[in-house]
């Protein structure tokens, strides 16, 4: 996941999505009240019915949109499953990589009489393969979940959106009743 410095705090996509999302409910929310406060002539048709299927089918092209990009997220994650989008910690994409952020680490003790690492080569490496299986593992089950429901969520929008486009091009195309 992406994610930017605000402060002190990690900021991912959603934050960012927050207040285009809420812009987007407000014109929605504006356009509802013009169209109610209008209201429809006889020879005109439903405009509410109208508004409604294209509601619809916005918040559908979002939430697909959103779910391809997790989708390809999530793919990118699980085809290189070591690679951390940490700054710091253990870094696993190699042994050498893995023994220099030990060394790194233990140049921080967590206390102040902690002693000095000396761990033989065969255990770190034991570590370090025990951490990648780990790792590994962790990933799969994370993007398998998050694909799932992804992918979901884009069907769905998908079947949203199909249906509520077929049935305002319906509505629109529909004479007026007299």
């Amino acid at each position: 996941m992406n994610t930017v410095m605000i402060g002190d705090h990690m900021a991912g996509p959603s934050f960012f999505l927050r207040p285009v999302l809420f812009l987007l409910f407000l014109v929605w929310l504006i356009a509802t009240a013009i169209i109610a406060l209008r209201g429809d002539d006889v020879d005109k048709p439903n405009r509410v019915a109208q508004f409604y299927g294209y509601t619809v089918c916005l918040v559908a092209l979002v939430i697909g949109l959103m779910s391809l990009s997790a989708i390809l997220d999530n793919l990118f994650q699980r085809a290189n499953p070591l690679q951390s989008d940490l700054a710091f910690g253990v870094q696993l994409t190699s042994f050498e990589g893995y023994k220099a952020s030990v060394v790194r680490e233990s140049m921080f003790p967590r206390t102040p009489q902690s002693p000095p690492d000396t761990t033989s080569e065969a255990t770190l490496r034991k570590r370090y393969d025990a951490l990648v299986a780990d790792r590994i593992t962790a990933t799969r089950y994370e993007t398998s979940k998050a694909l799932t429901t992804s992918c979901a969520f884009l069907i769905i929008a998908i079947v949203l959106f199909g249906t509520h486009w077929r049935w305002v091009r319906r509505v629109a195309n529909t004479p007026a009743a007299v």
